[in-house]
C-alpha cells in the first residue's frame, strides 16, 4: 500500500492557508462592497497637523464630527457609558447647508435613526469633562482618520489642501461601517478608482 508522500502536516499547511486566503478575500470584497454600495456622505475635514499633512503617502484627518459635546445634542443624557475604546453609534443628520450635524450619541445601533439621517459606527479614544456635566465631551474614532494617496501625488495634493477646504466623500453601510472613497480638494473630487 502506497503511503501519501506528504503527510498529514502537509495537509494541514494547505487547509491553513487556504482559510486565511479566503479571510482576506472577505475582507477585500467588503470593503469594495461597501465602496461601491455605501451611502455616500460628505464630511469637511479638518487636518491633524497642518504643517506636516502628508506622512508618506496618507493624509491623517480629523472631523467636525469626532469631538462631540453634551451640551450639542438634543437628547441631553450623560456619557457616563463611554469608556475610552466602547462602541458609540453616532447618528448624523442632514442640514439644508448639504453639511451633517450630529444629532445623537448612543451605545447600541438605533432602531429608528430618522428619516434622512446616517449612523456611524465608532470607538470612543477617549472622554473629557464631568458625567452630567454639559460640558462633557467624548472624541471619537470612526476608522477614516488615515486616506492613503496614490504614490508620488502627496506634496500636489497637499499644496491645494493648504490652500482650499477639505471633504472626505464617505461610504457608509446599513451598519455603520465607513470607509473613505476620496477627498474633494478645493472642489476638485479626487476618488480611487475601485478594484473590481
Amino acid at each position: 500500500m502506497k503511503k501519501f508522500p506528504f503527510g498529514p502536516t502537509w495537509i494541514w499547511l494547505t487547509v491553513t492557508a487556504l482559510i486565511q486566503t479566503a479571510a482576506l478575500g472577505d475582507i477585500v470584497v467588503s470593503r469594495q462592497s461597501l465602496l461601491k454600495n455605501g451611502r455616500e456622505i460628505i464630511l469637511p475635514v479638518v487636518p491633524v497637523d497642518p504643517r506636516d499633512l502628508f506622512r508618506g503617502d496618507y493624509v491623517v484627518l480629523g472631523y467636525t464630527i469626532s469631538p462631540i459635546k453634551r451640551s450639542d445634542l438634543e437628547d441631553t443624557g450623560s456619557f457616563d457609558w463611554a469608556k475610552k475604546g466602547s462602541r458609540v453609534y453616532v447618528t448624523l443628520q442632514p442640514m439644508p447647508d448639504g453639511t451633517w450635524k450630529v444629532a445623537s450619541v448612543d451605545s447600541h445601533f438605533p432602531s429608528l435613526p430618522g428619516l434622512g439621517n446616517v449612523v456611524l459606527s465608532g470607538r470612543v479614544r477617549h472622554k473629557s469633562g464631568e458625567v452630567g456635566a454639559a460640558d462633557a465631551q467624548i472624541d471619537v474614532s470612526f476608522g477614516i482618520e488615515r486616506y492613503f494617496v496614490p504614490e508620488g501625488t502627496g506634496k500636489a495634493l497637499e499644496a491645494k489642501v493648504r490652500d482650499n477646504q477639505i471633504q472626505a466623500i464617505v461610504a457608509v453601510d446599513r451598519d455603520g461601517n465607513t470607509a473613505i472613497k476620496g477627498l474633494i480638494v478645493g472642489g476638485e473630487r479626487h476618488e480611487d478608482p475601485p478594484l473590481f
